[in-house]
Order: structure tokens, then sequence, then C-alpha cells
């Protein structure tokens, strides 16, 4: 079966008229039907720009170098190659987006209703009775009461909270196959995160709806995740199964990023952090490997020369030249043992 978003070697660029460079390189991501995806990273990864890149909403300095983004539902098309027209009939019913930040995501001259609803005039022929009865159903499924009201409230009424299921509603009100969840739960406190993440899981499975999960947090992608991709200075150094990746994570970056969690009653004195800066997307094409001016055990093969996607085993891949030495040296050993 062909995967339901299908993002193939896509590749974006800076471009002005004094400077162009790589800011995204060689992603590779396939989402199934159904399928909770993870995308986790240090801010300025990338990964806002890869969903941004789905979506055709990347600004206008960049640009789309190579690759494909293919969405595959009635019939395989390619998202980059769509006109602006082509893509308003995609998004918000074919694919829907969460915002980073409701508060600037919502516009606050509009009530809930007028905004909630806009994406159903859009992409269906519901009659006025029809989408406002449909409005308050979308509300009560993400467990805002007084729906009658709020639908009549600005955004600057309501509480973070609940801004953010206003956002989920206006998400999931047309059943979009793809749900883009962008840092959902940034700059909620710890019980509303876990109420949204719990809403974001039921929905998803009532609705048949995949979601593409894109944070900074772990225990974001561990708690609603199948797979993830860890993504370091615009490229995918890591990606496997969830359980793969705490369990044996492989890439120098990732285990750099597990061992910065603290768990509950874990002492220490001080909480580790990878050492250095995320390199600036100008600053890219001089290194080999990304991370090799972070990274504890970079060789000088690292700075010349960037490193494969290496399997480390069945379904897990990390791009770092460390496991291509230990394949080697795993190959000498073999047939030293066999002569």
């Amino acid at each position: 079966m062909k995967p339901l978003l299908d993002i193939n070697r896509l590749n974006i660029d800076y471009q002005s008229n004094k400077k162009e460079f790589n800011i995204i390189k060689d992603i590779n991501i396939q989402i199934d039907e159904k399928m909770k995806y993870g995308i986790v990273g240090e801010s300025g990864s990338g990964k806002s720009l890869t969903s941004l890149a789905i979506l055709n909403l990347l600004p206008d300095a960049l640009k789309v170098d190579q690759g494909h983004i293919k969405l595959n539902t009635d019939s395989t098309k390619d998202l980059i190659t769509l006109s602006k027209k082509e893509m308003r009939k995609i998004r918000g019913n074919d694919i829907a987006m969460i915002f980073q930040e409701p508060m600037t995501a919502l516009d606050p001259v509009y009530t809930i209703e007028y905004q909630l609803l806009e994406v159903l005039k859009i992409h269906k022929n519901y009659s006025k009775k029809e989408m406002h009865q449909k409005g308050l159903d979308m509300l009560n499924k993400v467990g805002i009461s007084r729906s009658e009201q709020i639908m009549k409230a600005y955004p600057h009424e309501l509480s973070g909270g609940m801004r953010q299921r206003v956002m989920i509603a206006m998400a999931l009100i047309c059943e979009p196959k793809l749900l883009i969840a962008d840092e959902p739960t940034t700059a909620l406190d710890v019980t509303i995160q876990a109420q949204i993440l719990d809403l974001m899981n039921d929905l998803s499975e009532s609705h048949h709806t995949a979601i593409l999960m894109i944070t900074h947090d772990l225990g974001v992608i561990l708690e609603t995740c199948e797979r993830v991709a860890v993504m370091y200075a615009g490229q995918i150094v890591e990606e496997s199964t969830v359980e793969n990746i705490f369990e044996e994570a492989a890439h120098p970056y990732t285990k750099g990023l597990l061992s910065s969690i603290q768990s509950l009653g874990e002492r220490s004195n001080e909480l580790y952090s990878i050492p250095g800066n995320v390199p600036t997307p100008d600053n890219y094409q001089e290194l080999g490997c990304r991370f090799a001016t972070r990274c504890p055990f970079a060789m000088d093969k690292c700075y010349e020369q960037e490193p494969p996607m290496f399997e480390v085993q069945d379904d897990h891949a990390s791009k770092c030249w460390l496991h291509v030495e230990e394949a080697q040296d795993d190959e000498r050993r073999t047939s030293r043992a066999g002569s």
C-alpha cells in the first residue's frame, strides 16, 4: 500500500540577490493512514519549515529545490507542483494544521464561530443551520462546555487551553486525512498539556486521522507517536519506531537529547545539555556532518565528508560515520575468524 504522505528527498534552499544556501536537505518521510508520526529536534532544526513545505506555505525567500511531497487520497498529487487554487482545496480539507501559538493564529477581530465555520464554507456544501450545529458539535467533542456562548466569544476572552481546543476543533471539523500539529502544547501548563495530548489521541482514533507531531519535547513523542524522525540542522539524523529510539538510540545527537531528560525521583546537581550551538544555515556546507562541532565522538572524517543514512538494525537508520566504522570492524573480525 502507498503511504498517505510521501516526502521524498525534499531540499529547501534560501535564495536572495546576495546569498543562496541549503536549509533543508534530503528529507524522507512516509506516513501511513491513521499513523502518529513525530519529528523532534532543537529549535532551528527545520521541523516547522518541513511542515510548511507540505502545505505550500514557505516564505518567499525559501524555495523547494528538489524532491516531491505526494498526498495519496483519491489520486496521487505532488503538492509542490500544485497551484495556489489547487492547494486551497487541500488545506483544511485533506490536510489541516494546528499552529504553534493559538493567540497569534486566531484572528482577534472575528468571533470563534466565524473562524471555526469558515473552513466549512470553503470546503463543504452545508446550510447555515447545519454549519452552526456542526460547530457546536465539534466544540463539544474537544471538551468545551457552554459551546453556544464560546461561539460568540473572541479569542482574547478565552484561556490558552481553550484557544488550543478551538484550534484543534478548526483543524478537525472537515475530518482531514492528515493533521499537522506544530508544537501544540507550547506555552500551556503541564495539566493542560496532558489534556490536549489525550484529546488529540482520542480524536485521531475516532476520526481515523493520521498525525504529524512536531515538537522539541521527547515526552510528547513518547506519549503520542508510533514512529519518530530526529532532525538536526535541516537533516534527519535518526529515524525508527519510538520504542527503538528510546531504548536503543544510535546517533550521538539523539543520545544527547535523551540524556537531557530528568526522570522523576532522579537526583542530579545539574541538568545535562549538549555543548555548543546549532550551526547557522549559511555554515552548513562547510561541514561534513552538521553535528560534528558538538559531537564528543567526532573524527577527522566527520568534518570532511557527509555521512550516509546507515541502517543500524531492521527498521532503524542513523546518519553517523560511527556506524559505518563499526560495521567495517565487524566485517574485518568476521573475515579473520573465517580464515
